[in-house]
């Protein structure tokens, strides 16, 4: 059987990305003389069109996920992965329905806000800066990880694709997204973005149109993955016959021995023996099952057997030993659960119950509190470009998740027609570009998954260096500053924000980025919740506003940590929900700051005149 795997640098490919780096880079600079103030640098001026808006929106959003962590998840499960696409699709419908016009509005007529903090400030007339401060502070912790780990993911890229080396790799991709960010601002951003998004588009509709040519026809590919399917699942149940048999009784009988025992009460000998057997019975379900799952259980196995000659060595069971235990036995479990799941790429609700389809829509409540997209509404040229904006936009969008999404089934077809050994379902679409293109049209393909991760980490760079400068030092550290010191500050919060996330990088396994997982969820539910309020409820208040903000946050953290067990639902769900009671409930216990109540009513009757 042949194995599929990516494969090196080629002379093609090499000079493909690099024509892609030059334009991104020429683009900055042709936008580096037109950018001549912070709100040029910051939203283009807001003179920017609905092509521009739409697409700088989805190619902002779309991260290396669109190119390889949707395709991967079809490609593993089908289409029950297929709900974050469609939650995502719904909420950025509704993000463009019922946030753009009125943000748009409010933050030129009532005053003229050009960041994120700058539209809370005011609107909530918060003399005191409390919410300006616990926006940027959030923005700033949560968007240098964000962007490290862009970084991280471009730097593995190169690593993997052309085999260069991890620290090299990134002082490229760094570098690239950072000239075009420093000298062009937003209006690079936003360009750049453009040709990306159209690039991401038109990757991801020709190379899957191309693998089906190559698997034959549609009712071809459905057959293929129907038989990959019972293939998996013939091999699942005969793994289960051999657990129910075999590896459970030693599992209980490990358990029996420690369970409720110190280390002192333990008999060392007997434990290494059973963990003797469960290596030789893990090695033997790796055997049964290694065609679904790779190397998992051989890497049990081999933990187990290494556990077990520790004992040996060791005068006795010590409490770390037995805290290890059983963590590894909870990881066996784990693993044991997803062998033994039957497969049916083509059904939404195979295996999945309603908890985890919410779960998967709810990310779409995403979208109301992530600054980096948002601010794309403050920057459109017209109210009167949102509809078209609109349209572009979600056109775009759900192109692309399509294609992404017959990547990884057609990807899948292709592997089981040819009987090919595939190991790594996330590389799905490079190596896919690479088998089925000529090295020329496999470098344009590959550049848009490179535009996938730039477009995100560059939009998220601007947002992080607009907090710095604005933020904190125009409205608090230095409240007279002219624009041109704005506009230095500005190009230096981009290198210095740059730096830290390039310092985080250096380390691709840092568990510091773990961090990031919480990141969606948490501008979600925070700024998300404030969002919808502060834009369709009057009497929101200043206490409101910031009530929503940290209770959004706390309990995303929270339940992500200590409570997901007892109710297993994305925390984003009750991060939003807690969030919009406390902006509810504080809202009522004080009355509304003077002037408050105009603003609103002025952004209203200028909704009903549409000058904007």
């Amino acid at each position: 059987m042949q194995t599929l795997e990516v494969q090196g640098l080629s002379l093609p490919i090499f000079a493909t990305f690099g024509l892609y780096a030059l334009v991104m880079i020429a683009i900055g600079f042709y936008f580096w003389r037109q950018t001549k103030n912070p709100e040029e640098f910051f939203l283009g001026g807001r003179n920017m069109g609905p092509a521009v808006s739409a697409l700088s929106a989805g190619a902002s959003d779309m991260s290396s996920w669109l190119l390889m962590g949707l395709p991967g998840a079809l490609y593993v499960a089908g289409l029950l992965n297929a709900w974050i696409a469609i939650g995502l699709s719904i909420g950025m419908f509704i993000n463009w329905l019922l946030v753009a016009k009125r943000l748009r509005i409010y933050t030129e007529v009532v005053a003229n806000s050009i960041t994120i903090p700058d539209y809370f400030e005011t609107r909530f007339s918060d003399d005191k800066h409390i919410l300006r401060l616990i926006s940027a502070v959030v923005i700033l912790v949560f968007f240098v990880f964000y962007i490290s780990s862009g970084l991280i993911a471009g730097a593995k890229l190169f690593e993997q694709t052309f085999h260069i080396d991890y620290q090299i790799a990134l002082i490229i991709g760094a570098g690239i997204i950072v000239v075009y960010t420093f000298f062009g601002g937003y209006l690079a951003v936003c360009w750049t973005d453009l040709l990306q998004g159209l690039l991401m588009m038109i990757a991801l509709v020709v190379v899957p149109i191309t693998m089906l040519y190559h698997i034959g026809s549609p009712a071809t590919a459905g057959d293929f993955i129907r038989q990959s399917d019972e293939q998996y699942n013939e091999i699942a149940t005969n793994t289960q016959k051999f657990i129910d048999t075999d590896l459970n009784s030693i599992l209980l009988q490990i358990n029996q021995n420690i369970e409720g025992k110190n280390a002192k009460q333990i008999d060392k000998e007997l434990l290494s023996a059973d963990m003797i057997m469960l290596s030789d019975s893990l090695n033997e379900v790796h055997e049964i099952s290694k065609i679904n799952t790779k190397n998992a259980f051989a890497k049990l196995s081999t933990n187990a057997h290494e556990m077990a000659t520790t004992l040996l060595q060791d005068e006795r069971v010590t409490e770390s030993y037995l805290t290890s235990l059983k963590g590894f036995l909870a990881t066996i479990q784990k693993e044991l659960q997803n062998v033994t799941t039957l497969k049916n790429h083509f059904s939404f609700f195979h295996g999945v119950t309603w908890v985890s389809i919410l779960s998967a829509i709810a990310w779409g409540l995403g979208y109301f509190g992530q600054p980096h997209i948002i601010i794309r509404f403050m920057s459109i040229r017209s109210t009167k470009d949102i509809p078209k904006a609109t349209a572009i936009g979600m056109s775009w969008m759900i192109i692309s998740l399509c294609g992404a999404c017959f990547v990884g089934m057609l990807g899948l077809a292709y592997i089981t027609k040819f009987n090919l050994n595939f190991n790594d379902p996330e590389t799905i679409f490079i190596v896919m570009s690479q088998t089925l293109f000529n090295p020329w049209l496999t470098g344009i393909f590959l550049s848009a998954l490179l535009a996938a991760i730039m477009s995100t980490a560059s939009s998220q760079l601007l947002v992080s260096a607009s907090t710095v400068a604005e933020d904190f030092y125009k409205k608090i550290l230095k409240t007279d500053a002219t624009p041109k010191q704005v506009m230095f500050f500005s190009r230096a919060s981009v290198l210095v924000v740059s730096f830290i996330a390039f310092f985080i990088s250096t380390n691709k396994d840092s568990s510091i980025l773990s961090i990031v997982a919480y990141a969606w969820a948490g501008f979600g539910a925070s700024f998300g919740s404030v969002m919808l309020f502060s834009l369709f409820w009057r009497r929101m208040t200043r206490m409101g506003a910031i009530a929503g903000m940290v209770v959004g946050a706390l309990v995303v953290v929270i339940h992500k940590n200590f409570t997901y067990d007892l109710f297993p639902i994305y925390e984003i769900v009750p991060g939003f929900v807690c969030a919009s009671i406390a902006i509810v409930l504080v809202s009522f216990l004080q009355p509304v700051r003077p002037g408050t109540k105009e603003a609103f009513d002025k952004m209203m009757q200028e909704m009903k005149e549409g000058n904007i």
